[in-house]
């Protein structure tokens, strides 16, 4: 493949146009077309274990990063631009030895065919993982005998045991970790063999190569679209003939060592010389507490015939905690982290070694720890699961790691747009339609720190089909009533509470719908939102595709509200979150709305978390309102005659708690409970407990949906119903208790 393309070069700053020749293993290229017939080369990157990236903000952009070193590249348009980085990512996953994109069962039976043919060849290594396997999971549960003598022992004795017990759970991460290594090397020395791979031009060693752990974020608003003359200089290009009638795809291309341009100062990484960020780091906590090193791997049960032979999954056998089933279960094979699970209450009878645990206050502890350096900490983890998607993927069905989980449900986590509840209820006591609207874009603008407060790059539980989550905010400054709701949200509440409820309502796509309402100032809030996540090459983007509408009952006027896209940046480094994209909030009764971007981190330079935001009224051209800042500190507003002052400051004011009711009280299907299994053993540092716990409620939700298959039926949600286009709580306040609207 070979086409004109803009490269940013740093000498000049700014873009140029360059000739590229992408080959089996190395993209180069020259001033011209005419410069390549002559082999005049420019510069050259390597492809091998090379990483291509693009970012959701932008539809021309994209990135390569090998060597230490990050091209940054534009094409004409989205379409251009994803040619380039489809061809770019299967020849780097060709000559690095990863698995093609998107291998199906297909390619996974052909290479169990030719696995078998060469058993012979591995029957060895095989024996000795099955032997490792087992002789860690004796250690498991000696670690697991000896942890209550911890008790018996005193004072003097207890660092002893301490010492004792910390060695052994370290050895048992570390041949956790070896153990890894060696499944993925036999993976891919059996697929090689069985292809026939070479890698470089000789035959692969069955080591997984890492890709390059740079950290690029790309922004739209750094360089303006091509100009007329741009667009007819790339138009003359594709037009230069070729002297002599070479073909270009027969010019020999000497790959050097190491990627080069004709200038080092070409190359500009996006987190360094920042002259706006005032010797700023990106985000991150200061003090980071960094999760004890962890080597399992989340992965799907496998069958003993297909266990070897599937490379979508990376298994390693270990019961870290000597975990048992009550029930007689079958003891786990070698190959298998949970047992099966053959019965619906399956997960009641296992024993995850947490019956003594406090779930409300593991629940009550909202502090995350940092994932630390994921290269240092998980890169043969991440490694292998980058190695099986590729740059645009949809990641829905995509099974991550444990360790990348935040402790609680989306369905929780959208609850935190309501931890400032009466920053919501104070739009209902306004007396101007322009005041109102204001105070809606307050309170909105304040909603989205709470959830990611914290800047930790980790994401919540997938809610599971029919999973819900309800809970109540006491109002500051407001009175119980004393008058209780007997339905709604979180019936048995006062008037005076605000109320929220959530519920999984489709599962493909994956579909929550949420409602919160106070009966007492009458508004009511409902909301509906579509995750579609991607994977991005160096970031994963999820789209959050819905609306929600704030009704104010007592004025009949409602305010539709859309959603920001979210952004996991520097995913093979540090990962940090921001957000991005353009909202809108509008008033159609009264005719105001407003305009709001969250700015993603810019191209080259400048500060992340940026916000920026015009509201209008009907029939001005000029906004009413200009607002500023950082969406996860302070903001500016500027009236169109006044001066500028803090429109809001998300840090200043106290979030209030939210109650709910106690874990074992809650349904079955209730978010707290169904997760507390994984949210202990997250909290514990116990990954093993978590990833058997997640993987069996994930099995019975894909039992569940073949039997309803079998049967014929369709899942019908419990609290909301589908109206159109949007989701409606099914007992909404404005259709029940009528007299609180007399």
């Amino acid at each position: 493949m070979e086409g004109p393309l803009s490269k940013w070069t740093n000498v000049v700053q700014g873009w140029q146009y360059r000739w590229f020749l992408l080959t089996e293993d190395a993209i180069i290229y020259y001033t011209s077309r005419d410069k390549m017939l002559k082999r005049q080369q420019r510069g050259c990157m390597r492809l091998r274990g090379a990483s291509v990236g693009i970012d959701g903000e932008n539809e021309s952009l994209f990135t390569l990063t090998q060597d230490g070193k990050v091209f940054h590249l534009q094409g004409r348009d989205e379409r251009e631009r994803n040619e380039w980085v489809n061809a770019l990512d299967g020849a780097i996953r060709r000559c690095s030895g990863y698995p093609p994109a998107g291998a199906g069962k297909k390619a996974r039976a052909s290479a169990s065919q030719q696995q078998q043919q060469n058993q012979t060849t591995f029957e060895a290594l095989r024996q000795k993982i099955s032997e490792a396997d087992s002789l860690m999971t004796a250690m498991a549960q000696h670690l697991k005998t000896i942890e209550p003598l911890r008790e018996r022992v005193n004072e003097t004795e207890s660092a002893s045991f301490d010492g004792l017990l910390f060695t052994g759970t370290k050895l048992i991460d570390t041949v956790k970790h070896a153990v890894i290594l060696v499944q993925m090397s036999q993976n891919r020395v059996e697929m090689a063999e069985g292809m026939g791979e070479t890698i470089g031009g000789a035959p692969t060693m069955g080591i997984p190569v890492a890709r390059s752990m740079g950290a690029l974020d790309l922004n739209e608003k750094t360089n303006g679209p091509h100009t007329s003359a741009d667009v007819h200089k790339v138009a003359a290009l594709r037009q230069e003939g070729v002297p002599g009638g070479l073909p270009s795809t027969h010019l020999q291309v000497k790959v050097p060592p190491i990627s080069y341009s004709s200038s080092d100062d070409e190359f500009y990484d996006a987190q360094d010389n920042d002259d706006e960020s005032d010797n700023e780091e990106l985000p991150a906590d200061d003090d980071k507490v960094v999760l004890r090193q962890t080597s399992i791997v989340e992965s799907k049960r496998q069958s003993p015939a297909n266990n070897s032979n599937n490379h979508d999954t990376l298994s390693v056998s270990v019961q870290e905690d000597g975990m048992t089933n009550r029930e007689n279960a079958p003891t786990p094979t070698p190959s298998v982290v949970a047992p099966s699970v053959t019965g619906t209450d399956e997960i009641d009878k296992y024993d995850f070694g947490d019956d003594h645990e406090d779930f409300d206050a593991i629940y009550d502890n909202a502090e995350e720890h940092d994932i630390g350096n994921v290269q240092q900490e998980h890169g043969s983890v991440l490694v292998h699961l980058l190695s099986q998607v590729s740059v645009g993927m949809d990641l829905t069905k995509v099974t991550l790691p444990t360790f990348i989980l935040e402790r609680r449900s989306l369905l929780e986590m959208y609850a935190d747009f309501f931890t400032h509840p009466d920053a919501f209820v104070s739009t209902s006591g306004l007396d101007t339609t322009e005041k109102r609207f204001m105070a809606v874009v307050r309170y909105y603008l304040n909603a989205f720190y709470a959830a990611r407060k914290s800047g930790v790059a980790k994401k919540p539980y997938n809610p599971i089909l029919g999973e819900s989550f309800r809970c109540r905010y006491k109002v500051p400054e407001i009175t119980s009533s004393g008058n209780m709701t007997h339905r709604g949200p979180f019936p048995g509440s006062d008037d005076s509470h605000l109320t929220f409820i959530a519920e999984q309502v489709s599962h493909h796509p994956p579909v929550s719908a949420f409602y919160a309402e106070h009966p007492g100032r009458r508004i009511s809030f409902h909301a509906h939102i579509w995750t579609k996540s991607s994977f991005l090459g160096l970031s994963i983007g999820v789209a959050n595709i819905g609306c929600g509408t704030v009704v104010l009952h007592e004025f009949d006027e409602e305010y539709t509200i859309t959603f920001p896209s979210g952004y996991g940046r520097s995913i093979m480094s540090t990962p940090w979150v921001e957000l991005g994209g353009k909202v809108k909030i509008v008033s159609e009764k009264t005719g105001y709305y407003a305009d709001i971007e969250f700015l993603t981190k810019p191209f080259f330079g400048g500060k992340p978390h940026k916000i920026q935001g015009n509201c209008y009224r009907e029939g001005m051209k000029k906004p009413i309102l200009t607002i500023r800042g950082e969406w996860n500190g302070v903001m500016f507003a500027k009236p169109a005659n006044g001066d500028e002052y803090v429109f809001i400051d998300v840090t200043a004011e106290p979030e209030v708690k939210k109650e709910c009711v106690p874990v074992l009280q809650q349904g079955d299907r209730e978010s707290r409970r169904l997760w507390r299994h994984v949210t202990a053993g997250l909290l514990r540092n116990r990954i093993n407990v978590a990833t058997t716990a997640k993987r069996m409620i994930e099995e019975r939700q894909r039992r569940e949906a073949k039997e309803r298959q079998q049967r014929g039926e369709t899942w019908t949600p419990t609290h909301f119903e589908k109206v159109g286009d949007r989701w409606l709580f099914r007992e909404p306040l404005e259709g029940r208790r009528p007299e609180l609207f007399s």
